[in-house]
């Protein structure tokens, strides 16, 4: 059975989840740049009935059906969110999930608060540092010179034709960019309203958590999945920087959702096998 909850971390906030399943590990699914919980419908329906995993989704301060605060649009307040979210629901054991943008959310709280409360962390389709100097051969999103003008329109354009960018973030993330996915895209991005979108963009330009990541490895079982287009540099990166990791590869950047089947058959081999 899925559950549909609110968490009030403070006055001005309060955060909405959903949850299925229990047990004595927690899964925490963390949503990217303006998604929401709906993203993960296919995780929750997979953990609902389960003895072992807790699944939650949560919407993070100013996106889905969470607070829409003035201020904390940054990754680091996403991480101090977390933390509050975790204590509040007196989380122990937690995987630690980000997809996309959510990885900032995730390491910005291992980076202010450790892993004491973490027992692994999943990487899906995202990366620790913003920006660099050639996406060819760095695990980046943004070049500094901005050449392909990805920084830009996700700032400026956000502000000045929405609809435009979020069709435009759909048809990219989507391996069947049908009419009905990219409406679907589109409606859950736009409950995150513009000035949002376009802080919590530039500031992630800034996120630079590639030696929190480094450090992990030996310390917490490390899985990363990536689409095809990072298998070279992801693969790459991890050789190099944390050999104990697992990459898996997978479709675009909504594997999770489109691939779904092959994405929780990971999950739960990466899951069975921590101690």
């Amino acid at each position: 059975m899925r559950v549909s909850e609110y968490a009030e971390l403070s006055d001005v906030l309060t955060i909405h989840y959903e949850q299925a399943g229990s047990g004595p590990l927690t899964l925490l699914l963390i949503p990217g740049w303006t998604m929401s919980t709906r993203v993960f419908e296919r995780q929750l329906e997979h953990f609902e009935g389960s003895t072992r995993i807790r699944a939650i989704a949560y919407d993070p301060r100013g996106q889905g059906l969470s607070s829409k605060t003035l201020d904390g649009h940054t990754y680091q307040q996403h991480g101090r969110d977390l933390d509050a979210f975790v204590r509040k629901l007196g989380l122990e054991d937690v995987v630690l999930a980000g997809w996309s943008n959510g990885v900032y959310d995730v390491m910005a709280y291992i980076h202010q608060f450790g892993i004491g409360s973490v027992k692994a962390v999943v990487v899906i389709d995202g990366t620790p540092k913003g920006i660099g100097d050639d996406k060819s051969r760095e695990w980046i999103w943004k070049t500094r010179d901005d050449r392909d003008k990805v920084r830009e329109n996700a700032t400026i354009m956000t502000l000045e034709n929405r609809r435009a960018i979020s069709v435009g973030l759909a048809s990219w993330m989507l391996e069947a960019a049908t009419p009905e996915n990219i409406r679907w895209i589109e409606d859950i991005a736009s409950q995150t309203p513009a000035f949002i979108a376009a802080l919590t963009n530039e500031t992630g330009a800034y996120i630079d958590y590639e030696q929190d990541l480094k450090a992990l490895d030996g310390k917490l079982p490390l899985l990363f999945v990536v689409r095809e287009a990072w298998r070279q540099i992801v693969s790459d990166w991890a050789r190099e920087n944390t050999p104990a990791a697992e990459v898996v590869v997978l479709g675009k950047h909504m594997m999770f959702w489109e691939r779904s089947r092959d994405f929780n058959a990971t999950l739960d081999r990466f899951l069975a096998g921590l101690k």
